[in-house]
């Protein structure tokens, strides 16, 4: 068995061109001990086939790990619908990916659940998931939604969309986060503050098309892994030069920033990327 499974209509299987993937249909009888087996699912549907439950298939991975949901026609209605039941129990990670402009969870615990990507603005209650580790979210205007998912014991937050700016380090000081990304935000224009968070491990900045002066990473003396992508106004990169336990370093399409700043620290590193970045 392949390590990820498609679960997808029969009708849709001349669609779907990826080789090497197990196929399951949802529309069809399945074999309860060949669906035992299933650890990482994608539920899949072309623009013209949409669905709307979560198929009974899915349910019946008794031993599922992983799932992602959409993109592709899925409608929101098979996360806004579901019931206690529908997902398995051993279930750790979940990526849902449906347009919604604001997804609602239900009234649904998923007890093991320790990663949950979601690429919509998100409301929940935090004791639907009681051991979530790593969240990946857009955050409401009020940021209501991110102040509340900092009182679940994460280890890793990403901001996936703004509006937040460089007020967002205060608000996330109380967390023992490890891991930060922050992406697509006009109104971060530096990172001023970030010094309030010296546990971090590894940040991400992505598509931060204000950014300016980063040179308050040095506060960062526990960073091991940076990766800063298309965020062209850049400006303070000698700062990477005082980070001791960096190890890996990605700078892509960030235009001219002056690598030579930071060529020797390069050159000591496991592993560094500076694509469309001189």
């Amino acid at each position: 068995m392949s390590s990820k499974t498609m679960v997808l209509h029969s009708r849709h299987r001349e669609q779907f061109d990826v080789p090497g993937r197990d196929l399951i249909f949802y529309d069809q009888p399945y074999d309860a001990e060949h669906l035992s087996r299933v650890a990482d699912v994608h539920l899949w549907s072309p623009l013209d086939g949409p669905i709307d439950r979560l198929p009974e298939v899915v349910t019946a991975m008794t031993e599922l790990k992983a799932l992602s949901i959409g993109p592709g026609r899925v409608l929101p209605t098979i996360v806004t619908q579901l019931r206690q039941g529908d997902l398995p129990e051993s279930l750790e990670r979940l990526s849902v990916h449906v347009g919604e402009r604001t997804l609602v969870w239900p009234d649904v615990v998923v007890p093991n659940l320790k990663t949950l990507y979601v690429d919509d603005p998100f409301r929940f209650k935090n004791e639907h998931f009681p051991k979530l580790r790593e969240l990946s979210f857009s955050p409401q205007k009020s940021l209501k939604n991110v102040r509340q998912a900092l009182e679940l014991p994460l280890e890793e937050l990403n901001l996936l969309r703004g509006p937040f700016d460089e007020d967002v380090f205060a608000l996330l000081e109380p967390a023992d986060l490890r891991r930060l990304g922050l992406l697509n935000s006009r109104a971060l224009t530096s990172i001023t503050g970030i010094s309030a968070l010296p546990q971090l491990e590894a940040l991400r900045l992505k598509n931060l098309t204000s950014l300016g002066d980063i040179s308050e990473l040095a506060a960062l003396q526990r960073l091991e892994i940076l990766n800063i992508q298309y965020c062209a106004k850049i400006a303070g990169i000698a700062a990477i030069n005082d980070l001791p336990l960096l190890r890996r370093l990605t700078m892509v399409g960030c235009k001219h920033v002056g690598l030579e700043a930071i060529e020797t620290k390069m050159s000591t590193l496991e592993w560094a990327n500076t694509g469309a970045t001189t």
